[in-house]
């Protein structure tokens, strides 16, 4: 009852409150595979054109070299993310060639794990690093994994709300120590809803024939090429996608900033066996950066974080230890392959009111018992999400997910109906949901699913069918012609940028790994 009473609090403040206040702040990271026209995963560099992927600002890659990954600049407003994000594609398919970007989060056709290049940053010690960490990511885990996409979305409250809502709570502590206590209690409402997002957004119920997953879930064969889970929503965010018998024992805890920072800490600096085994170099190269559980905080594997901008030089969890969390980033999220951009505005609505229900619904610490029960309802809806009698494990009861989302949503319409204040379509965002909630032939896994059946069962194909739809949507839109010569010159000057950095460099490779390591 307490809870219920804590949300009502909360709620009836938020509904007094202006725009200033209720307004939000949004970034998008979104990863696609470079595709051949056969379907194959591209096995050719990084395009030049595109810039250098260590110093743009805007487009990159991610684990591997065909795995292109744009970067918006935060937004307030939904909308202006979405244009820049498709600005950003417009842009990019100028120098693509004949390739696409494939729409899914799974990958396409990889023949076998070496066609998957490891992504280069060039010669500089902090390109190396780059380049060095994600052979320990393929050592530890393999190449597989490098070529799954997804899409991260990037959030925070304004200034103004937290002055706001530290009055309201009564704060006595120094602000940025409540902004980050408070950042941690959405963090913790999201890893006990995070099982909804699955369910309404998940688009992964299938998968090439060629992802070898080994025998962590049992797949069911579609046909000669495609392997599923029939009642799947993302299979991304199974064992099948990031998860490991070395970060599952880990046991990071989200309690508080202190704990949090202590707890990865902690991973970075124990070493673990079967990595030992692996060895740090062959010849020059680099196997892994360390020995240890991870070799940096980034390799672990969560549906969210706290976050914080790191200055030059500066580590991201000292960062975060040292100046707070800014911002959340919300990671369980997989490509919609029906949309061009992987995510559309609505979505994005939506995403808003969800986080703003995690804070507002104050949330109990976490415990070993209930770490179990999150990891449980994962695993539930990830394999079996669209099983209309599917239970959730809710304080140690069986609980339709129906029934759970209905009790969420509910919440979420009156948050909504607040926010609708400020930005047209929140309340529709909602509904559209909703809709999903009793009739699941409106998720994304089922539309999917339904797509892939349209081509002769092949994820392949459907794939590739969408991917030539979104590559004629983007190429028939016109790019304005100063956001054109702005995204040249970050091209140009991002070149000039990485050939500063390998120029400066004054220290081995092996001393500036040492360092930063023990930084």
């Amino acid at each position: 009852m307490g809870i219920l009473l804590d949300f009502q609090s909360n709620l009836d403040w938020l509904s007094k409150q202006s725009e200033d206040v209720v307004s939000f702040f949004h970034g998008i990271e979104k990863e696609g595979l470079r595709t051949e026209a056969s379907g194959k995963i591209a096995d050719n560099s990084h395009p030049q054109a595109l810039g250098s992927t260590l110093t743009h600002p805007s487009i990159t890659t991610d684990y591997s070299e065909s795995l292109l990954e744009f970067i918006t600049p935060v937004f307030k407003k939904p909308k202006d993310a979405i244009e820049h994000l498709t600005q950003l594609h417009q842009f990019s398919y100028q120098h693509l060639g004949e390739q696409t970007i494939w729409p899914a989060s799974m990958p396409n056709f990889v023949p076998n794990e070496l066609a998957i290049n490891i992504a280069q940053y060039g010669s500089s010690n902090i390109g190396q690093l780059k380049t060095a960490y994600r052979h320990g990511l393929w050592h530890r885990y393999g190449r597989m994994m490098q070529a799954i996409a997804g899409l991260h979305f990037n959030f925070s409250f304004s200034d103004d709300f937290w002055k706001a809502f530290s009055e309201h709570k009564g704060n006595t502590e120094d602000m940025q120590s409540f902004i980050s206590r408070q950042y941690f209690h959405l963090i913790r409402g999201f890893r006990r809803h995070s099982w909804l997002l699955l369910y309404l957004f998940g688009a992964s119920p299938a998968l090439d024939k060629s992802f070898k997953t080994g025998e962590q879930v049992k797949l069911e064969t579609l046909s000669e090429d495609t392997d599923f889970l029939p009642m799947a929503t993302s299979l991304r965010m199974s064992d099948i996608g990031y998860s490991n018998n070395a970060q599952s024992s880990l046991n990071i805890c989200y309690n508080t900033l202190e704990n949090y920072t202590a707890s990865l800490s902690k991973a970075i600096k124990t070493i673990y066996p079967k990595y030992q085994k692996i060895g740090l170099k062959d010849g020059d190269q680099a196997k892994q950066l360390n020995e240890n559980i991870l070799q940096i905080e980034n390799e672990y594997y969560s549906d969210i974080r706290p976050k914080r901008v790191a200055n030059s030089g500066e580590k991201p969890i000292a960062a975060l230890r040292d100046r707070g969390v800014q911002y959340i980033e919300v990671r369980c999220l997989d490509l919609n392959p029906f949309m061009p951009c992987g995510i559309d505005e609505s979505q994005m609505k939506f995403l808003d009111v969800f986080l703003t229900y995690c804070l507002l619904s104050e949330q109990d610490k976490i415990d070993d018992i209930e770490c179990e029960e999150v990891a449980e309802n994962t695993k539930r809806v990830t394999q079996r999400g669209r099983d209309q009698n599917l239970t959730l494990l809710i304080d140690n009861v069986e609980t339709p997910l129906i029934k759970q989302a209905e009790t969420i949503f509910k919440s979420l319409n009156d948050i909504a109906d607040v926010v609708e204040n400020f930005e047209t379509g929140t309340k529709e965002a909602i509904q559209q949901q909703f809709k999903k909630v009793h009739d699941n032939k409106y998720t994304p896994s089922y539309l999917l699913l339904k797509h892939i059946s349209a081509h002769q069962g092949s994820f392949l194909k459907a794939g590739q069918s969408l991917a030539n739809e979104h590559k004629a949507y983007f190429q028939k839109l016109d790019l304005p012609e100063v956001t054109q010569k702005a995204f040249n010159q970050l091209s140009e000057q991002s070149i000039i940028d990485q050939k500063e950095i390998e120029s400066t460099d004054n220290v081995s490779f092996d001393v500036f790994l040492k360092e930063y390591l023990n930084g």
